[in-house]
């Protein structure tokens, strides 16, 4: 016994060292046991998972923009002058045809009048052309020529004074004629000048002064006679008394002739004339009233009764019945859009209302803003009662692909090789993660359609860690 306890002090170093050595070896592996154990806990933590079930997929495509009008118009008045009457402010309902304001139309009025006449008269030259002489005409045509024979033959006769003194009166009243319709032509031309915006037609003012030269010749041929009968039967006064024959014979002979195609022509171009400017006259009194041109509220009045009219547009009108949203679509985007495609709108000051409309039209042309391409898209809202205004910033949200009870996969857990396109979905599969390939169909903001490759139950997983683990602690 004593050589065994001798044994055992010789060999205690050793001992002890192989016992340090078996703890020392046991507590390794049991703190790397534990290191596994811990990886395999916190990669179980950081799992992101989800269920792969069927549901619904919407591709949206969203931009924003202000709301306007179905219709904004600037309205004129087409002619100048000084407004008479306002009838309207700003925020009134109207309606089309009412009348908004109204010009002082007096001038144009008058120029009316004088349109109507200066008609009236060229419609009874050419009726009296048409119709040819009438017997009052014709009488007093060959009372004139017998007047001129009768003075040729008084003439070479010799002259009673009672002759000379019939003579003076008449050319009296000739020349009396002829002063008022001078004076009546004369004042005529000076208003034309003075108000050319109401100028008679030119048509009534040659009729005016062929009546005026008419009246003129007549005047002069009444003063020759007069000398003739004053001077006797001289050669001079035979030769004035056998033209003044002459003449009558000439107008007689006209006055018996029917008009002939140009004369007709003449009458007709004066008719037609006269006409356009009677229609020119009324044209520009109606401008004097400014109309409302469909249902609308008035947004702006400039137009300021006792002031002329400016540059500045009379009122701006609104038309509330329908609004529209022009927004500006990316190049990428705007190949999905297509006319009809629903959509719906919110704006930013009725954000609790969801508004909804459809595509309208897309620009086939481009703008580019700082390199960026983009394409004008106008949607048209559907009609609401919701208190819109013109200007509210909106947002709007069009559908361009919608699928239903399909198989989702949430994007997180899908990856696509850059190299190849192919599709992969990461699924959990006991406790490790694998990666399977999949057919992809339409792509929403969170979901997409996966045709092939996974089936519902199964389970989408990812880790969320920096460095994903293998859940049994390998490399």
């Amino acid at each position: 016994m004593k050589g065994l306890f001798a044994f055992l002090r010789a060999r205690l170093g050793w001992l002890i060292a192989l016992a340090v050595v078996a703890l020392a070896v046991g507590g390794y592996g049991y703190y790397r046991r534990y290191q596994a154990e811990q990886a395999r806990q916190q990669a179980l933590a950081s799992l992101r998972t989800e269920v792969i079930a069927r549901g619904d997929i919407v591709s949206k495509v969203s931009a924003t923009g202000s709301l306007l009008p179905e219709q904004q118009v600037n309205l004129f008045f087409l002619t100048p002058g000084v407004v008479a009457e306002v009838m309207v402010t700003s925020g009134d309902a109207v309606r089309p045809g009412q009348v908004l304001a109204r010009l002082d139309d007096a001038d144009l009025q008058l120029a009316v009048r004088q349109a109507e006449d200066a008609l009236a008269i060229a419609e009874l030259n050419r009726k009296k052309l048409l119709a040819g002489p009438s017997e009052a005409d014709i009488a007093v045509a060959k009372a004139n020529l017998h007047s001129a024979n009768a003075s040729a033959a008084a003439i070479s006769q010799g002259i009673a004074q009672q002759e000379v003194d019939i003579a003076q009166l008449k050319y009296d009243s000739a020349l009396d004629d002829y002063q008022k319709t001078a004076n009546q032509y004369n004042s005529l031309v000076q208003f034309a000048k003075d108000n050319p915006r109401f100028a008679p037609s030119q048509a009534a003012l040659d009729s005016l002064k062929s009546g005026m030269e008419t009246a003129y010749y007549a005047s002069e041929i009444a003063r020759l006679q007069v000398q003739q009968l004053k001077n006797g039967a001289d050669r001079g006064s035979l030769s004035v008394a056998y033209a003044r024959i002459a003449q009558a014979k000439v107008v007689l002979d006209q006055i018996m002739a029917p008009p002939t195609e140009l004369q007709i022509q003449q009458a007709d171009l004066v008719v037609a004339k006269a006409q356009l400017a009677l229609e020119q006259a009324r044209l520009r009194a109606s401008r004097a009233e400014l109309a409302a041109p469909f249902d609308g509220v008035v947004a702006v009045v400039n137009a300021k009764a006792g002031e002329p009219t400016g540059a500045a547009p009379a009122f701006v009108l609104l038309d509330l019945s329908r609004f529209h949203l022009d927004v500006a679509v990316d190049e990428v985007d705007v190949a999905k859009l297509a006319v009809g495609q629903a959509a719906s709108v919110t704006t930013d000051a009725l954000s609790s209302i969801i508004l909804s409309g459809k595509v309208d039209r897309i620009a086939p042309t481009a703008t580019v803003v700082g390199g960026v391409v983009n394409y004008s898209v106008r949607l048209v809202l559907d009609l609401s009662d919701a208190p819109l205004r013109s200007g509210m910033s909106a947002t709007a949200e069009i559908v361009v692909a919608e699928v239903k009870n399909v198989l989702l996969v949430p994007n997180w857990a899908i990856r696509r090789d850059r190299r190849t396109g192919q599709a992969y979905a990461s699924l959990k599969a006991g406790e490790e993660l694998k990666e399977v390939e999949i057919e992809t169909g339409l792509r929403g903001e969170a979901y997409t359609e996966v045709t092939s490759g996974v089936k519902e139950g199964d389970i989408a997983a990812v880790s969320t860690a920096r460095e994903q683990l293998n859940l049994l602690g390998g490399q």
